[in-house]
């Protein structure tokens, strides 16, 4: 087979590329046929950046053998062929990993739309010879068996976390910008696989609007890996999208966040919205979201959170001492924050005002804040102290 396969620059040292693991995955995939649309019924030829991931995923190994790559985090706009990938990654895990009672799980928000991926699995399964033949498909269970190893993949429904215990080879999390919280991928993610040798988290999504939200944490990580700000070997980071100052009426931006325009989504339909975009604001953050995958907010913010971020430098109280200041603060007596701000002028034209902030919320009520608000105070509340502490920007 041949291939214009480069090693991802996320190699661990003293990890390989294994050419004979890597096209025995592309192969797998690429004997299933497509199910929706005008490629029904078509081979799945995967596409470069289809292409590129999977050989990245299983094709990188340790020193022991094993897969180097525990977690994928795969961030791209709609239409670009994620539930094929994703039920072409779930049933090779399920059916041609070589793992003995494989237990792969399909999640996300809601039991249909976990859904979605378990039918385009079981329409690949039924297009197939070589696996129909070899896999029981239990419709109404959500539930497909891989009989040679006795694997299965099921989908989970949003409460199943907490009825079962799990002993976890993989995961497929579709769409992980809608999970309401992060209780159900803790679950599935921290210590569920540590049984099995090389266990493999697949995370696919479109960007979300949630900023305190368990995909915002898994993006954020992604940037900063590969940014070279974070080093995990063992997380994949993968982000189709377009920049904060881009154009987004831009057809070269349009062809940057999506990799497959043209092939699985026709530039006209990309125009159409965004001619209807132009006519309606109302319509713009969905265009960024969903056809840039862009992280924006459903309402008009007073500071964009990039200006704000550039503001982390750290304040040093003691150089203020003495200095004009003005404070602010605002008592909460209910279900609000307590804040108490210094804000302290600038001397001359050079300099910048210092913002030093404070704030509180009652401990005992720490949990009930976090699921109700999506804001992760129990982190926050779990850091050094003295971080906690340290105030971290002037504007």
């Amino acid at each position: 087979m041949t291939s214009t396969y480069q090693p991802t620059r996320f190699m661990a040292d003293g990890s390989t590329y294994n050419q004979r693991k890597a096209d025995f995955a592309v192969a797998f995939i690429q004997a299933l046929r497509h199910t929706k649309g005008r490629w029904a019924g078509t081979p799945f030829t995967l596409l470069g950046w289809q292409e590129q991931i999977v050989r990245d995923l299983f094709g990188t190994i340790k020193p022991d053998g094993y897969r180097q790559f525990t977690t994928a985090y795969v961030e791209i706009p709609k239409k670009q062929g994620k539930s094929e990938l994703a039920a072409a990654i779930a049933l090779l895990l399920t059916c041609g990993d070589g793992e003995q009672a494989a237990e792969v799980y399909g999640c996300a928000a809601d039991r249909q739309q976990a859904s979605i991926v378990f039918e385009v699995a079981a329409d690949m399964i039924r297009q197939s010879p070589a696996l129909s033949k070899r896999v029981k498909i239990l419709s109404s269970q959500k539930r497909i068996i891989y009989k040679p190893t006795n694997s299965f993949y099921q989908v989970l429904s949003a409460e199943a976390y907490s009825k079962h215990g799990f002993n976890i080879s993989g995961v497929v999390f579709d769409e992980l910008h809608t999970q309401p919280n992060r209780a159900l991928f803790d679950v599935m993610t921290k210590g569920s696989g540590d049984a099995r040798t090389q266990p493999l988290y697949f995370l696919i999504t479109t960007a979300g609007t949630d900023t305190h939200s368990i995909c915002y944490e898994q993006h954020q990580k992604a940037e900063d890996i590969l940014a070279g700000k974070k080093h995990d070997p063992t997380f994949y980071p993968v982000i189709y999208g377009a920049e904060l100052d881009d154009d987004w009426t831009d057809e070269a931006v349009w062809a940057k966040a999506n990799p497959s325009l043209g092939v699985t989504v026709p530039i006209d339909k990309v125009r159409a919205a965004c001619n209807s975009a132009r006519q309606n604001p109302a319509e713009e953050n969905t265009f960024r979201q969903l056809r840039l995958n862009q992280w924006v907010k459903q309402s008009v913010r007073w500071m964009p959170m990039h200006i704000w971020d550039a503001c982390a430098d750290p304040v040093d109280l003691d150089e203020l001492e003495g200095r004009p200041c003005y404070g602010g603060l605002d008592l909460a007596s209910t279900t609000d924050i307590t804040a108490f701000v210094l804000v302290f002028p600038p001397y001359g034209e050079d300099e910048k005002y210092r913002i030093v902030p404070w704030f509180w919320i009652p401990e005992d009520n720490l949990k009930l804040r976090v699921a109700r608000d999506h804001v992760p105070y129990d982190l926050w509340h779990a850091q050094d102290a003295s971080l906690r502490r340290e105030p971290r920007h002037y504007v």
